[in-house]
C-alpha cells in the first residue's frame, strides 16, 4: 500500500497573481503557509482484476477504461502518471472541497505523488507542483500556482512567478516567535458554506480589475516584509485592506451574513481578516493583536454558529511511503 500525505494552505499575500490571465503580462507574486489538515491517499495494485477503483468521499468508482472515470482531476492525474489499470485509489480529506484551503492544488500534489511513487518514478516536489498547475490548466480550470506550490513544498513559502510561468522561491525570514504569534493570535471559522470556485476566479479575469490585483501584490508584498520583521499588527491592518480590495473583484466574495461576521469581529476588537481562497464561503481568518482582543472576538462571534478551528504550520510539505502493516 502507497500513502501520500499532503497539506492544504492558508493564503497570506497576493492571492490571484497566480492566475495565468495575470501573471503572463504582469508577472505574480504569492506567500502562504501549509498547515495540519492534510488531504490522503492510498493506492495500491489490484489483484483480482485490471479495473481502476477509484475512492472519493460518498462516491466510489470502478471502470475498465481510464477514459470511463468520472473524476475530472483523478483522470488526468492517472493519465499524466500513466496508472490506466490494475490501480485501487482512495482519497480522503480533512475537510471538504471548496472551503478555501485550496483542496484541489492539494489533492493533485498528493495523487500525483503517489501514482508516480506506484510506477516507481521519483519526482521533486517543485516538479509535482508545476505538474499539478498543468493538469488544472489541461482540464480548462482557471486554478492558479499557488495552491499546489505551497502544498507540496510545505512551510511558509513565497515566490515570485515571471511571464512566462517560472517560479523563483524567496527565502523567507521569518522568527520562531513570529510564526508562533500568528497562530496564537489568528482565529479561524469554518463557515460551513463550501462554494465551486472556479466562476469566481474565472470573473477575476475581466480587465476592469486589473488595477484591484495589482493592489493585491502590492499588499501580499508588503504583508511577506511584515512577517519577516515580526510586525503582525501592520500585517492585521494590510489583511483587512487586503479584505476590502478583495471584495471590489466580485459580488461573490462575501454576502450579509459575513458583513456583519467581519463588522462584529473588527468591532470586538480584530484588525483585519478574510475568507480565505477565492471567497464566497469556506473559512474566515481573523487576526487579533493581544490574547484579551482574540477572547472578545471569539465571544463576539459565538451568535453566528460558526465552529472555531485550530491550525499550525506544517513544514514537510507532500510526502509518500510505502506502508507495511
Amino acid at each position: 500500500m502507497i500513502f501520500s500525505r499532503t497539506p492544504f494552505r492558508i493564503p497570506l499575500g497576493g492571492g490571484s497573481t497566480d492566475l495565468s490571465s495575470y501573471y503572463e503580462k504582469h508577472g505574480g507574486f504569492i506567500f502562504g503557509v501549509a498547515i495540519n489538515f492534510y488531504f490522503d491517499v492510498f493506492v495500491r495494485k489490484t489483484i483480482v482484476d485490471d479495473k481502476i477503483h477509484f475512492q472519493y468521499r460518498h462516491n466510489e468508482e470502478s471502470v475498465d477504461s481510464l477514459n470511463n472515470l468520472q473524476h475530472n482531476l483523478g483522470r488526468e492525474v492517472l493519465r499524466m502518471t500513466g496508472v490506466d489499470s490494475a490501480a485501487d485509489i482512495v482519497l480522503k480529506a480533512d475537510t471538504p472541497a471548496g472551503t478555501g484551503l485550496g483542496s484541489s492544488g492539494s489533492c493533485a500534489v498528493g495523487l500525483l505523488n503517489a501514482s508516480f511513487f506506484l510506477k516507481g518514478v521519483i519526482k521533486t516536489k517543485q516538479e509535482l507542483a508545476e505538474h499539478a498547475f498543468e493538469v488544472t490548466q489541461n482540464l480548462g480550470w482557471p486554478d492558479g500556482k499557488q495552491d499546489p506550490y505551497v502544498a507540496a513544498m510545505g512551510g511558509f513559502v513565497a515566490f515570485e512567478i515571471a511571464k512566462n510561468g517560472a517560479v523563483t522561491f524567496l527565502k523567507p525570514k521569518i522568527s520562531k516567535k513570529t510564526k508562533e504569534d500568528f497562530f496564537e493570535h489568528s482565529l479561524f471559522f469554518y463557515t460551513g458554506v463550501s462554494r465551486v470556485s472556479t466562476p469566481i476566479l474565472a470573473a477575476q479575469n475581466k480587465a476592469k480589475i486589473l488595477e484591484l490585483k495589482h493592489k493585491t501584490k502590492e499588499i501580499g508584498r508588503n504583508i511577506y516584509q511584515c512577517f519577516q520583521s515580526g510586525d503582525l499588527d501592520t500585517f492585521g491592518h494590510l489583511m483587512n485592506e487586503h479584505w476590502e480590495n478583495k471584495k471590489l473583484m466580485s459580488g461573490k466574495m462575501s454576502n450579509n451574513r459575513f458583513d456583519a461576521m467581519y463588522k462584529a469581529a473588527k468591532n470586538a476588537g480584530a484588525l483585519g481578516g478574510k475568507i480565505m481562497g477565492a471567497g464566497g464561503g469556506g473559512y474566515f481568518m481573523l487576526y487579533c493583536p493581544t490574547r484579551k482582543k482574540k477572547d472578545a472576538v471569539q465571544s463576539a462571534l459565538k451568535r453566528f454558529g460558526m465552529r472555531e478551528m485550530h491550525f499550525a504550520v506544517d513544514t514537510k510539505g507532500t510526502r509518500v511511503a510505502t506502508l507495511n502493516l
